[in-house]
Formats: structure tokens, sequence, C-alpha cells
């Protein structure tokens, strides 16, 4: 959504989408990284909503642009999005106790969340996100 708040879109083949900070993200160039992560945003605490069950029970719908928490970094704060339409199926807790592994791995045990797009949402939304060759060629043009 700005510059420089890059997040990456990991599409499984089961059809789940894992959300995450990409390597450019401003908050990983801190100088002290990432000090905190804040999933009480907009009107709930995103970690507090339990889903359960196959038919995912409790599971609340998401926009792309929908913040799913806070990523504190020095003084500065930032709000990672959704970037996918779909159910919040799960959110990373660990962060709140180790916010150090979105630092240390951002791509692996440092994800933000879990979303289930809808077949028909993920088409739509498929063709505004851009795969990791092409966005390794923009970020070394800039």
């Amino acid at each position: 959504m700005k510059p420089g708040h890059d997040q990456y879109v990991y599409r499984h083949a089961n059809g789940l989408c894992v959300i995450g900070l990409a390597t450019a993200h401003l908050a990983l160039r801190e100088t002290r990284g990432i000090t905190a992560v804040d999933f009480n945003v907009g009107k709930s605490d995103r970690s507090e909503i339990k889903i359960t069950g196959k038919r995912k029970k409790n599971a609340q719908h998401y926009e792309p642009n929908t913040a799913l928490c806070k990523v504190y970094a020095n003084d500065t704060f930032y709000i990672v999005r959704c970037c996918v339409k779909g159910l919040l199926l799960e959110v990373n807790d660990r962060l709140i106790k180790q916010p150090e592994l979105l630092n240390s791995s951002a791509d692996r045990e440092g994800y933000i969340a879990i979303i289930m797009p809808r077949p028909a949402d993920w088409l739509k939304i498929k063709g505004s996100l851009i795969d990791l060759e092409d966005y390794k060629k923009l970020r070394d043009h800039l």
C-alpha cells in the first residue's frame, strides 16, 4: 500500500495464503530491528480469536486492506495488512513474546497470519501481486 511497506503472500497448493513482511520492509531495516508486535488493532485483538472445526467456526472475513497487526521498530510502528480477501484462520501469536522472529526469519517462523481466500477472490487479487523474481528485480532497481 505504501512505499517500503513490502509484504509477501505465499500461496500453498491447498489454497491457504501465508502473509508476512518482505525482506525490504522498512521495519526490518531499522537499526534495532522489530521490538514488538501488537495484534490488538481495530475492534478486536486478532490473537484472541480461536478458530475451530472443519467449517472454521469464529473465523472472521477480512478485506485486503484490513489491518492484521502493528509492528514496532524503534519509535515507529507499521501497520501490516491482509493483502488478500478471505477468512483469517490464524495469527502467529509467537510474535507477541518473540518479535525477534521477524528479524531473524520473517519468511518462515516469523510469518504474520494465515488467510483462506475463496477461489474467486484469489483469482481477482492474483493479478495485482507480483512473483518473487519480479519483486527482486524491482528491489534491485530502487
